[in-house]
């Protein structure tokens, strides 16, 4: 597959990988899979690595795998049914193993050529209107965050329209990118499917890449949590027996929360509408030099926010021109313009990808491509080598049957000496060769062959990884890059909080201005009419007001606090392999679909 396209896939996958930066001791885990149109799997590979953050000697790890390989060092383990304790030595771990667990999702995809469903494998002889739609099965009901790409052919595809999915150019190469949220909630109303019509002559689509996880949707839940760090549940209970006192005009309860001080200050004012006739005319000025004032200032909240979102594009712009000079397109990696929109999913997806786990995985790879290319260049010599061996091992077999008592080298000395007669020589020659004919021998042969070349190819590469200054250099390059990306998207996200809240707070200088008249009014009439008149209308304010929240506080934000709780409890249980104790985790699936 070309590096360029195999670097954007990669990028794609990164928006899945929110959580994989945790800092504490944390089980990774990469759940690679590969499955047929129809959801099947057909193979399945767990690849978990035991990030040391501590440098502990031992890390103890809960799994289902079997098969259980340490491919990244030298550190052994023991097991005790579902429990390892590695001997770590203050390294991390990383170690890979199978399972017959099913996959919490599969993508599925169903073909309608003309209206009628086909398979996936006649694609390739498919001519006329195309709809493809990818949905996914669950085994288990926990949201997952899944980003599909497949490489669009030259040819064969025309018109193509996309639901939840876009088209991206990579160095002249069109890749499809599609995404949905499987498992969600039903009332967040979003996709668990996306879907891509074209008109058809014969395209050839081949595979697509599926990156899947519960992770980045647990982050945000946690996130939340962090920023609001309240009983939710309980506030709301307040706010409601609080709104419902002001309603029917009961005795206001008291509270903990954020209305804490609520109740009191509306009992103060009115216990205090009495004594406010006095200086009634001293509030009407003072009104009114309060509506002027926050009017004056709620005037120039637009440009304070113009002038807000005016710096924040300037950063983006800077943002832009130094991506455009960093050398990213040129390893491949083609980002799009950023926005206040995109700027997080993006760059979050580019520093997940350059990963150090993640970027020696990908040169491993090309570079055994090229050792093995070297070893099987030199395939004949090998077989030479151990066709010679395994006949000297047959002519001492043969000499053993004979009677005659030499080794392989000392007979061939003889012979060559004339110590040995001539028919006794060829008939042992004979016997040899009808040996060396024979099934079993070719096999060994061919067996021993792959054997020493497959050894030879993990050997070469094992070397080059560990002095190629190539390899050295592609790894320190990729850690700089995702250094000076995850500075910036740190400065981008301060800008952005700073234009966040001074939208916040420019809306409350328009609401406390639109407050402010309904104040100078009301002083007024105050005056005017009376307290009488006043309370009357303020308690009937508080009755309204209270009548207008309560659906809001009762239906609305009930609702979605049930949705938080409710997945926030699902994510906790998401993972394939085992979570254990005292550990964090974050789980990726990635999953290749087959459409032949």
């Amino acid at each position: 597959m070309n590096k360029r396209i195999f670097s954007m896939l990669l990028v794609f996958s990164l928006v899945l990988g929110c959580a994989s930066a945790l800092a504490e001791n944390t089980k990774h885990e990469r759940v690679y899979a590969v499955t047929s149109a129809d959801g099947a799997v057909q193979s399945l590979t767990d690849n978990i690595r035991l990030e040391n953050a501590d440098g502990l000697d031992t890390l103890s790890d809960m799994t289902m795998l079997t098969g259980i390989e340490n491919i990244s060092g030298s550190e052994t383990f023991t097991q005790d049914e579902q429990q390892l304790i590695w001997q770590a030595n203050g390294n991390s771990i990383i170690y890979q193993g199978t399972s017959d667990k099913e996959l919490p999702l599969t993508p599925v995809v169903t073909v309608l050529l003309n209206g009628q469903e086909i398979p996936a494998a006649q694609l390739k002889e498919a001519t006329g209107t195309v709809e493809m739609t990818v949905g996914f099965r669950q085994t288990e009901a926990i949201p997952h965050l899944a980003v599909s790409v497949l490489l669009l052919p030259e040819t064969g595809i025309n018109g193509l329209t996309l639901e939840n999915a876009s088209v991206l150019s990579v160095s002249g190469k069109q890749v499809l990118a599609g995404w949905a949220v499987p498992g969600a909630d039903a009332a967040l109303n979003l996709p668990d499917s996306f879907s891509f019509r074209f008109e058809a002559d014969h395209p050839d689509l081949g595979w697509m890449m599926t990156f899947a996880s519960a992770d980045p949707i647990q982050a945000v839940c946690q996130e939340l949590d962090r920023c609001i760090n309240m009983d939710w549940y309980n506030e709301l209970a307040e706010a409601t027996a609080l709104l419902e006192a002001m309603r029917n005009g009961e005795p206001l309860p008291e509270t903990t929360g954020l209305t804490k001080e609520l109740p009191g200050k509306i009992t103060e004012l009115n216990n205090g509408l009495q004594s406010l006739n006095d200086g009634a005319q001293t509030l009407a000025d003072g009104a009114a030099a309060l509506n002027t004032g926050l009017s004056a200032l709620s005037a120039n909240s637009e440009t304070l926010n113009n002038g807000a979102d005016t710096i924040f594009a300037a950063l983006l712009t800077a943002a832009n021109q130094q991506l455009s000079t960093s050398g990213l397109s040129e390893a491949g990696i083609e980002l799009p313009a950023l926005t206040a929109e995109n700027y997080k999913e993006v760059l979050t997806a580019v520093i997940s990808q350059l990963e150090p786990e993640t970027v020696k995985l990908t040169v491993r790879t090309e570079v055994e491509s090229v050792v093995r290319g070297q070893v099987e260049a030199n395939k004949d010599q090998i077989r030479e080598g151990v066709t010679q061996a395994i006949q000297a091992q047959v002519l001492e077999q043969v000499l053993t049957a004979a009677g005659l008592k030499m080794d392989a080298e000392t007979y061939l000395s003889a012979v060559e000496a004339g110590q040995v007669d001539a028919v006794v020589a060829q008939q042992v020659q004979t016997a040899v060769d009808a040996q060396m004919e024979t099934d079993p021998v070719k096999e060994l042969i061919e067996t021993t062959v792959t054997a020493q070349v497959d050894q030879l190819i993990s050997d070469n590469t094992d070397q080059v990884m560990a002095e190629d200054e190539t390899v050295a250099a592609k790894m320190a390059q990729a850690q700089s890059a995702h250094d000076t990306l995850q500075g910036l998207l740190d400065q981008l996200d301060q800008v952005a909080a700073f234009v966040t809240g001074l939208k916040t707070y420019t809306a409350g200088v328009d609401q406390a201005a639109a407050g402010a008249a309904e104040l100078s009014a009301g002083a007024a009439a105050l005056h005017d009419s009376g307290t009488d008149t006043l309370q009357t209308s303020i308690l009937g304010t508080e009755k309204a007001l209270a009548e207008k929240l309560l659906p809001m506080v009762t239906d609305d934000l009930t609702a979605i606090v049930q949705i938080y709780d409710t997945t926030s409890e699902l994510t906790q249980e998401a993972g394939y392999d085992y979570r254990p104790d005292g550990m964090n985790s974050e789980t990726v699936y990635i999953i290749r679909t087959d459409f032949e």
